[in-house]
C-alpha cells in the first residue's frame, strides 16, 4: 500500500563508533553486510555521523601505522636470516593524512549505501551542565562527550528526517544505551541493540511487519468492498438462492434463533450486512482468471420461516414434570403423597420464526491493480 506506514520496522539505523571498530578496519563482517543487504532493499537508513566517521578513520589510521611497524619488525627479522626480501623501505610508504582519509571512506561508505549524518553543534554550556549532572553518556569525571555529540546528532537527524521517528541505535556502550531519553525528548521511539543481536532485530521486526501489513491490507479491502455493500445486497434480491441448510439449530447458534418443530415454508429472505471479507481465496470450484484476483464475501441473511410446533412446547420441555405439596413431620402418618403431574398440550400450531444463515458472495478485482495494493474493478460472480 503506497500509504502503508510501518508499524515495527525503524526508518533509521544508527551506529555507534564501537560498533564500526568491532566490524574491522574494512567493514567485511557477515553482520555488516546483512545488514546493509536488508537496509538496502527495504529502504532504511544506516547512519553514522561526521564524529563517529572521523574517531573510525582514527582509528584506521593507528591500524595502519601498526601495520608499517609489524613490517619493519619483518624485513629485520628476515635480513638477520638472510633471506632475501624485496627492495622496500616501510619509510617510504606514504600513509594518507586524516583529512584525506577521511573523505576516501566518507565516498566509499556512501556508495556502500551509508548515510554521513552532520554533527549536531552543541552549545558548551550545555554539554557542561550535562556532563556535571552526569545525564547519560556522561560519566564520572565528564567522560561521555563524544558520545554525548554522537547521540544528538542522531536524535536530531532522526526529528528532521524520519516519517514515523522510530529508530535503533548499534552499540556496545553501556552509557550510549541508558541515553534513550535525548530521544525521547524529541517524541522518538528508539531502541538499542548490540551488533551481534542486530541482524536478528531486523528479523524479528520484520515479521512482525508483514503480520501488520496483512492485517492493514485486510482491512483496508474490506472497506473497499463495504463502500458496495449495497450493490452486492441488491445482487442478492436480484439473485435465484439455493438454500440447502436446514438446520434448525446449527453448533454454537444463538438459543433466540433455536426452532423446534417443522419449517413449513418461507416467507421472506432478506440480505442484513456484510460480516466477513476473504481476499486472495478462491470459491471452491470456481477458476479464476490470471488477471482477476479472487474475494470471498460472507453475508448475513435473515428468513422468517413458517414453522408447526407444539404449543408451549419449550415452555413445557424445561419445566418440572410434576409437583408435590408436602409437609416433613406428617409425611410418615399421611404418605404416600400423590404427586400432582402435569397435563401437555401436545396440539401443534403454526408460527413464524425469523432465523439467520451466511451466504457467501464471490467476486473478482483487477489482479494487476491489487498487486499495487489498489483495490478497484469490482465484478460480482454468483452467490452460494
Amino acid at each position: 500500500m503506497t500509504d502503508y506506514v510501518w508499524k515495527h520496522l525503524p526508518y533509521a539505523i544508527y551506529l555507534d563508533t564501537n560498533a564500526l571498530r568491532s566490524a574491522g578496519s574494512n567493514l567485511d563482517v557477515p553482520w555488516i553486510n546483512e545488514l546493509l543487504s536488508i537496509t538496502n532493499a527495504y529502504g532504511i537508513s544506516v547512519c553514522i555521523s561526521e564524529l563517529v566517521l572521523s574517531e573510525w578513520c582514527e582509528h584506521i589510521i593507528e591500524v595502519l601505522e601498526r601495520n608499517r611497524q609489524k613490517l619493519r619488525s619483518s624485513i629485520a627479522l628476515l635480513n638477520h636470516y638472510s633471506i632475501s626480501v624485496p627492495d622496500i623501505n616501510p619509510d617510504e610508504i606514504s600513509l594518507p593524512t586524516k583529512a584525506q582519509l577521511v573523505e576516501m571512506v566518507s565516498e566509499r561508505m556512501k556508495a556502500a549505501g551509508f548515510t554521513i549524518v552532520p554533527n549536531w553543534d552543541a552549545p558548551i554550556s550545555r554539554l557542561l551542565k550535562e556532563a556535571v549532572a552526569k545525564r547519560p553518556p556522561f560519566e564520572s569525571g565528564g567522560k561521555g562527550l563524544c558520545d554525548a555529540v554522537i547521540l544528538e546528532s542522531y536524535a536530531e537527524h532522526a526529528k528532521e528526517n524520519c516519517v514515523q521517528a522510530k529508530v535503533l541505535v548499534v552499540s556496545n556502550d553501556d552509557a550510549v544505551k541508558r541515553s534513550g531519553e535525548r530521544f525521547r525528548d524529541r517524541e522518538i521511539v528508539v531502541d538499542f541493540v548490540s551488533e551481534g543481536d542486530i541482524i536478528e532485530k531486523l528479523k524479528s521486526l520484520f515479521n512482525d511487519e508483514v503480520s501488520a501489513y496483512i492485517e492493514e491490507k485486510k482491512l483496508k479491502l474490506k472497506a473497499y468492498i463495504l463502500d458496495h455493500e449495497p450493490e452486492i445486497l441488491d445482487f442478492i434480491k436480484k439473485t435465484q438462492l439455493e438454500i440447502t441448510d436446514w438446520k434448525l439449530n446449527p453448533p454454537l447458534a444463538d438459543p433466540l434463533y433455536h426452532v423446534f418443530g417443522t419449517i413449513e415454508s418461507i416467507l421472506s429472505v432478506r440480505p442484513v450486512r456484510i460480516t466477513d471479507v476473504i481476499g486472495g481465496a478462491p470459491a471452491y470450484g470456481e477458476e479464476t482468471a490470471e488477471d482477476r484476483y479472487p474475494v470471498k464475501i460472507s453475508v448475513e441473511m435473515e428468513l422468517e420461516i413458517v414453522v408447526t410446533e407444539p404449543v408451549g412446547f419449550r415452555r413445557e420441555l424445561f419445566e418440572p414434570q410434576a409437583r408435590a405439596i408436602v409437609q416433613p413431620d406428617r409425611l410418615d402418618s399421611t404418605s404416600p403423597v400423590i404427586l400432582d403431574r402435569k397435563v401437555y398440550n401436545w396440539k401443534s400450531e403454526e408460527t413464524v420464526k425469523t432465523i439467520k444463515r451466511i451466504f457467501t458472495v464471490f467476486a473478482t478485482l483487477d489482479a494487476q491493480k491489487e498487486k499495487q495494493d489498489v483495490f478497484d474493478d469490482l465484478k460480482i460472480v454468483k452467490v452460494f
